[in-house]
């Protein structure tokens, strides 16, 4: 059964849950059939998100390695972060790159995006393509602890099918690299 996609009406938002870390808001919308409902959600994106693939000259990807405190694991992941304020994907992408990795790059191109959650958030990273690499360090975070590898693409492609990686930013952003990688 087709039915007709219509977006709902926000009829009011209040943040309920307001921390450095997590801003929380209740939404009050309109449906499509005329309900009301409730929506709790991560409150408006301020800024969004990059991830920096960083590819040598031999063709080798920068991957990382960093403990994520809510699944008490360590996981593998790409450089990035936040956007701050007034700042193009490109550029976050090159100072992220350079606070956890030490390296910045020549060229940067912005190869896709994706939603972080789109059930709970409208945040969107950008997937930042950089390369002609070279040394260039900013200071780092103080409560990030990151594990630096470089990885060939058939290791990479092996650490996915093998289920090594599970984070959903490094695998989306992947799929983007990878899927675009013989056309550049």
């Amino acid at each position: 059964m087709n039915k007709k996609i219509v977006p709902w009406k926000t009829l009011s938002s209040d943040v309920i849950l307001d921390d450095t870390r997590l801003r929380i808001t209740e939404d009050i919308a309109l449906l499509p059939n005329g309900q009301k409902t409730s929506y709790v959600r991560h409150a408006p994106a301020a800024s969004h998100s990059v991830a920096a693939i960083a590819v040598r000259d031999d063709g080798n990807v920068l991957i990382q390695r960093e403990y994520s405190y809510p699944p008490d694991k360590i996981m593998w992941q790409l450089p990035g972060g936040s956007m701050e304020t007034g700042e193009t994907p490109e550029a976050a992408a090159l100072r992220e790159l350079a606070e956890e990795s030490g390296y910045s790059a020549k060229r940067t191109k912005v190869i896709g995006s994706f939603y972080v959650h789109n059930r709970l958030s409208d945040q969107r990273q950008f997937i930042v393509l950089c390369t002609q690499l070279f040394a260039y360090k900013l200071p780092e975070n103080p409560d990030e602890f990151i594990a630096t590898h470089w990885m060939n693409k058939e290791m990479i492609i092996n650490k996915i099918r093998n289920n090594n990686f599970d984070n959903i930013n490094l695998l989306a952003a992947l799929n983007f690299w990878l899927n675009i990688e013989g056309t550049q």
